[in-house]
């Protein structure tokens, strides 16, 4: 279900349009007004409020709407042709090459850390060889957030 559908306003909806949709749905689902089912009213509420988050915010929303188009290009790709096979591109489309290499998922920071820098941080397990230890890739530091290269390159000392 897509943001313009939980919110239930059309992809070309003005600002004032996504404002009066997501109060009209604050109204009806927060969990103060919901007692008889307060877990659910909270989940909904957290739909709404990321899809009003994303829409309301005019880069995000556009960044939103690319990967939407990502997605249904790539749904396009997929589909069966008339023989009854099933077509599938060899190069990655655009929403894999793009969420790879810079979406940061901020419902999992965790995770999003652990991409980026190459390690778990609350077990401190390497994840990314590459990423860890870029001054020194020939010897592997027994922890990954020693900084001792990169301020001796930097310092130009040794």
């Amino acid at each position: 279900m897509t943001y313009y559908e939980i919110l239930g306003v059309d992809r070309n909806a003005t600002e004032d349009e996504i404002k009066k949709a997501y109060r009209k749905l604050a109204r009806k689902w927060h969990p103060d007004l919901n007692r008889d089912n307060p877990e659910f009213a909270e989940k909904k509420m957290t739909e709404i409020n990321v899809a009003y988050t994303t829409l309301s915010n005019e880069v995000s929303r556009i960044d939103y709407n690319k990967k939407l188009d990502a997605e249904t290009a790539h749904s396009s790709r997929t589909k069966q042709s008339t023989t009854g096979k099933t077509q599938t591109s060899t190069r990655p489309s655009a929403k894999t090459a793009t969420n790879k290499s810079s979406h940061i998922d901020f419902g999992n920071v965790q995770s999003s850390f652990e991409s980026f820098f190459g390690f778990d941080p609350k077990t401190k397990t390497v994840t990314n060889e590459d990423k860890l230890n870029t001054f020194t890739k020939n010897k592997r530091k027994k922890n990954p957030l020693d900084t001792t290269d990169f301020f001796e390159k930097f310092m130009g000392i040794k």
